[in-house]
């Protein structure tokens, strides 16, 4: 949910411009609502090329990456089946799993870190 307020629901906000067709000037939000894909396979991906989390989906892509790995994202993008990748991410974050679950959040926390899962956008995840 936390994630879902921060990417503004379904708001928008028209003042901010970003370039036509340059994914560098694009936040993670715009990007995972433009291509339908899951914010949080981007930032998986971000944490794997070593963007310190937490990372923020506000953030611009091109304030993250090279331009060559913004290139190789869009070519992911376009070359995944969507659909598969939205099964493969949960639709609750690491504090609703604990709650429904009745597991301590620390506990849960220490065991994402010791089988090395990343956590982009920390217990929201």
């Amino acid at each position: 949910e936390d994630v879902i307020a921060a990417m503004g629901g379904k708001t928008s906000n028209p003042s901010r411009k970003r370039e036509q067709g340059f994914l560098g000037d694009s936040t993670l939000n715009e990007i995972a609502t433009d291509y339908g894909v899951p914010v949080c396979y981007l930032a998986d991906v971000l944490c794997m090329w070593g963007v310190p989390v937490p990372i923020q989906v506000h953030d611009r892509l091109g304030d993250l990456v090279t331009g060559e790995q913004a290139f190789s994202i869009l070519e992911a993008i376009n070359s995944l089946d969507i659909s598969a990748l939205h099964d493969r991410y949960s639709n609750h974050n690491l504090i609703q799993l604990c709650a429904e679950y009745d597991i301590e959040l620390q506990t849960a926390f220490e065991m994402a870190m010791k089988e090395g899962w990343s956590l982009p956008f920390g217990v929201n995840t």
